[in-house]
Formats: structure tokens, sequence, C-alpha cells
């Protein structure tokens, strides 16, 4: 149970952080675009190359923490 939950928090972030990014960074980094480019066309889903990598980053690190927590007891054990 613990590696779906780390699977779904990686999967939660890296959504997040790839449509963030794609957002905020992608008109400043290169390739730059020649106009705004939005989640809907395919350009922003091949060029956003810094949403795959903070996302990525990010997603693993947030995988990680969720594997790395203690079991919790439940109650009446």
């Amino acid at each position: 149970m613990k590696y779906v939950s780390a699977l779904i928090s990686f999967a939660f972030v890296f959504a997040a952080v790839f449509i963030l990014a794609g957002w905020f960074l992608m008109p400043h980094l290169p390739p730059v675009p020649d106009h705004p480019v939005s989640v809907f066309e395919g350009e922003y889903w091949k060029d956003n190359w810094i949403g795959y990598l903070l996302g990525a980053v990010l997603g693993g690190l947030s995988a990680r923490a969720v594997l790395k927590k203690p079991a919790t007891k439940k109650l009446g054990e």
C-alpha cells in the first residue's frame, strides 16, 4: 500500500509541476515559442522540457518522502 501511495503522490506532483512550469517558465527558456502556447496544443507537450525535468525531480522527492514516512499504528493495537 505504501508504494501505491508513493506512485499517486509522484503522479499528482508531476502533473501539477509540469503544467505550472510550462505555464510560467516555458515562455522564457529556449526553445522560445513564437506565439503563446496553451496546454491544449501539441507544442506545449513537446517543448516543455523544464516541466518534465522539474516534475520528475519534485515528484521523485514527494514519492521518497511518502516511502520514508514511518508506518502509523492503528488504534487498538
